[in-house]
C-alpha cells in the first residue's frame, strides 16, 4: 500500500516554515525511528530463519536424495551427467514460469485472456505477485508503459472511491458523536468508528473471500486463503499463492477475472480503513517524524479550515487568512503533546 499510504498521508509539509531546533528534534526523531525499523527487520530475520530453515533443510535433502536416485539409474540408462543436468535444469526453468505439464492434462497458457487480464491487474494495483512476467523485450518495454499510465490513473480512481465510501463512513460517525457525544470522549467515538470500520473490512474483504477460496482451491485451507487475502490487500504479493493456479480449475479465464475485481474492491477498502485511522491523531504515527501542519492547510490554498462540532458530526468551514500575520505573534509553537504546530489565526 505504499502509493496509498502516501497519498492519504500528504500533509504539504514543504509549507511549513520550521526554526532550526523543530528540525533537529524532528530529524533525531527520525532517526530513532530509522533504528527501530532496523531491529524490526533483524527480528523479522531471525524469527523467519528459525521457523522456515529447519523445513527448507528438510526439503533439500529430500530433493537431493531424489536427484540422485533418478540420476543413477538414467546413468545405467546410458544418459550423461550433463544431459541430466539440463533435463532438471529445463524443468525447473519451466516450473518457475509457470508452465508445467502432467499426463493426460491440456494445459492453458499463462499469456491466455484471463490469465493475461489478472496480470494487468497486479500490475496497475501494484500487488506485482511475480509468478507470472513477461520474458520478451517487447513485453518488458510494454509493461513499463503500461504501468506509468496505469498505476497513476488506478490510485486515482480508487481515491475517488474511497472518498465516495467516506461519506456513509463520516454520516456514521456524525450519528455517534450525536447519540453518544453525552456519554463518551471524542478520542473513544473515534476509536469505535475505527473498530466498526476494521469489522466490516476483516468480514467482507478477508474472512468470506477466505471461505470462497478455501471451497474453490482443492489444496487451499482456510490459513492459506487468509494468508493469500492479506499479502494481497496489502500489496505485499509475495506470489507463492496464487488462485486459479491449478490446469483443471474449472471457468479459469472467469476466476481470474472475479479475483482482480475482488483485489480492486479490496484495496479500496484498506485506503478507507488507513484514512479513517489517520483520522485519529493519536493512531496518526507520522506525527512523530515530521513538523506537524496542524491540518489548516489541507487543501493547499491559503485557506483555514475550522472544526464545528455541534450537530452531531464534524462539519467544517472555510476561512481566508490574512496576508500578513500581525507583528508579535510566533510562527510556530510547542503543543501540549509535544509536537510542533503552526498556530491558527482568527
Amino acid at each position: 500500500m505504499g502509493l496509498e499510504m502516501f497519498q492519504l498521508q500528504n500533509k504539504m509539509v514543504g509549507q511549513i516554515h520550521p526554526s532550526s531546533f523543530q528540525i533537529q528534534e524532528t530529524n533525531a526523531r527520525l532517526g530513532v525511528g530509522l533504528l527501530a525499523m532496523f531491529f524490526y527487520l533483524l527480528i523479522g530475520a531471525f524469527v523467519f530463519v528459525r521457523i522456515e530453515a529447519p523445513r527448507e533443510a528438510i526439503e533439500l535433502e529430500a530433493y537431493i536424495e531424489f536427484r540422485d536416485y533418478w540420476t543413477q539409474r538414467m546413468v545405467r540408462a546410458g544418459f550423461d551427467e550433463d544431459e541430466i543436468d539440463r533435463l532438471f535444469a529445463n524443468i525447473r526453468d519451466a516450473a518457475l514460469n509457470g508452465i508445467w505439464v502432467e499426463k493426460n492434462v491440456t494445459n492453458e497458457l499463462n499469456w491466455s485472456f484471463g490469465q493475461a487480464f489478472f496480470f494487468s491487474g497486479t500490475l496497475i494495483s501494484t500487488v506485482g505477485y511475480g509468478n507470472v512476467a513477461p520474458r520478451t523485450h517487447e513485453g518488458k518495454l510494454f509493461t513499463i508503459i503500461y504501468c506509468i499510465i496505469g498505476i497513476p490513473l488506478t490510485l486515482a480512481l480508487l481515491s475517488a472511491l474511497v472518498v465516495r465510501l467516506r461519506q456513509p463512513s463520516q454520516w456514521l460517525r456524525g450519528v455517534m458523536n450525536k447519540k453518544l457525544g453525552h456519554l463518551f470522549h471524542t478520542a473513544h467515538l473515534q476509536l469505535f468508528h475505527l473498530l466498526f470500520v476494521t469489522v466490516l473490512l476483516l468480514v467482507f474483504a478477508f474472512l468470506i473471500p477466505s471461505l470462497i477460496f478455501t471451497s474453490i482451491e482443492d489444496d487451499w485451507e482456510f490459513l492459506d486463503a487468509f494468508y493469500y487475502c492479506f499479502v494481497s490487500l496489502t500489496t505485499i504479493g509475495l506470489g507463492n499463492q496464487v488462485p486459479g493456479d491449478s490446469p483443471e480449475q474449472q471457468f479459469r479465464a472467469f476466476y481470474k477475472v472475479l479475483t482482480t475485481v475482488y483485489l480492486l474492491l479490496g484495496l479500496c477498502g484498506m485506503m478507507l480503513f488507513l484514512a479513517t485511522l489517520y483520522d485519529i491523531p493519536q493512531l496518526n504515527l507520522m506525527k512523530f517524524f515530521i513538523i506537524k501542519d496542524d491540518g489548516n492547510d489541507a487543501y493547499g490554498d491559503g485557506e483555514k479550515v475550522h472544526i464545528n462540532r455541534t450537530n452531531g458530526g464534524p462539519k467544517y468551514s472555510r476561512q481566508m487568512d490574512d496576508e500578513d500575520s500581525p507583528p508579535g505573534i510566533p510562527t510556530n509553537y510547542m503543543s501540549t503533546n509535544g509536537f510542533y504546530q503552526q498556530p491558527t489565526i482568527r
